[in-house]
């Protein structure tokens, strides 16, 4: 079965041919045995298509698959939430002790102090004035 012939069939299952083409088709059928042959594949594929139907989900797939992320969401999101929550407490009970020890040992009560930050530390810091250098 040539291509030729085949593509003609194909086009004739669906009525898209004119006569003059019907005709050929008819001759090389009448000619060629494997072009009827495969004719006869061909309309039995077809109506095995055309019974099964179209697939489907079923009803309100879409919505059920959104539905369904997004309980998977909240639920991420929670266990997310605490098990950082567990360690929220930990976290803030260390700070509140270190600054609490900073203000125990420190010479004065100043907010450097307290932070951590010696007076000499904060003085002895070299600034850059960038306007300063770029004007020059």
């Amino acid at each position: 079965m040539d291509e030729k012939n085949e593509e003609l069939y194909l086009r004739s299952l669906d009525g898209r041919i004119g006569d003059t083409e019907g005709a050929q088709l008819s001759a090389a059928k009448e000619t060629d045995s494997r072009l009827q042959i495969r004719m006869d594949q061909f309309v039995k594929v077809r109506a095995m298509l055309l019974r099964q139907g179209e697939d489907s989900f079923g009803p309100f797939f879409a919505e059920r698959i959104i539905n369904r992320i997004k309980s998977v969401k909240k639920e991420i999101d929670y266990q997310v939430f605490f098990f950082f929550k567990k360690y929220q407490m930990a976290a803030i009970g260390v700070v509140v002790a270190l600054l609490v020890l900073n203000i125990i040992y420190a010479d004065r009560l100043t907010i450097k102090s307290v932070l951590g930050f010696e007076e000499e530390q904060i003085d002895n810091i070299v600034t850059i004035d960038l306007y300063q250098d770029l004007t020059k």
